[in-house]
């Protein structure tokens, strides 16, 4: 982890960790194939989970004001449901070399295909009905207890409900931070119970102590380029990097 090429990459990955939550929804995703250079197995969700929790805690207090609950309560209890699959994922896989790797590999190469294809209909936000909403909540929960990877998904669920740009970033703020935190002793409890390994081990949490500033920066960049820059062109680049990533993982 400590080596110089660890260093970089984990300072990447924390520094658009940041960018997404305040400046790039979706830019993240990059963080998730960078990590998976610098360790593997449930390493690579337990190195990052940390990360997200403190950038969260800069997006909640720059947006929180703006939170619709109300909004999010329809999706709790599918997102419930995505964190049992995950669970049972964990279980199955177990200690199963290079699955984790192969399975996030796959998932980020799904959900770059969703964004792209999200960029490229550029349709308008429609409204969603109940079984919509079960999908997103039952993917995105899924998606970030495997690989906290579920950006684009719950992205994708908050901007069809046409929400104002405040009550967007407010409302992903909160919905965010309270995921990542639930998935803690959950991680703990698999990590115990269940054959795979460790998701937070000491020299990966002082390892995350590194990262931090570099996550401080990206919040920072994000929240002062956020309408200054082409997102949809910053955007393309960071997924054809994650694909080449995902890529790489598969293989």
């Amino acid at each position: 982890m400590f080596t110089p090429g660890g260093l970089v990459a984990g300072a990447v990955a924390a520094f658009f960790i940041g960018i997404s939550k305040t400046g790039i929804p979706g830019a993240g995703i990059l963080s998730i194939p960078l990590l998976a250079l610098v360790v593997g197995g449930r390493l690579i969700p337990g190195v990052m989970l940390p990360l997200l929790i403190v950038a969260d805690f800069f997006a909640i207090g720059w947006y929180r004001r703006h939170t619709r609950w109300d909004l999010l309560r329809p999706l709790a209890i599918w997102l419930a449901v995505g964190f049992a699959f995950g669970i049972a994922f964990f279980i199955v896989v177990g200690s199963a070399p290079g699955a984790l790797e192969r399975t996030i590999g796959a998932i980020v190469l799904v959900i770059i295909a969703l964004q792209l294809w999200k960029m490229w209909r550029e349709s308008e936000p429609q409204p969603l009905g109940p079984v919509t909403t079960a999908g997103y909540g039952t993917a995105g929960g899924f998606t970030t207890f495997v690989a906290n990877a579920a950006g684009p998904v719950i992205n994708t669920y908050l901007a069809g409900l046409r929400l104002h740009k405040s009550e967007f970033l407010g409302t992903a703020a909160w919905l965010y931070f309270v995921v990542n935190v639930s998935k803690i002793p959950f991680y703990l409890g698999l990590q115990v119970w269940s054959e795979g390994g460790e998701f937070f081990a000491a020299e990966g949490l002082r390892y995350d102590l590194v990262m931090i500033p570099a996550v401080v920066a990206g919040v920072l960049v994000g929240r002062a380029i956020y309408n200054r820059i082409a997102q949809q062109v910053f955007l393309v680049v960071i997924l054809v990097l994650s694909a080449l990533g995902a890529i790489n993982l598969l293989f």
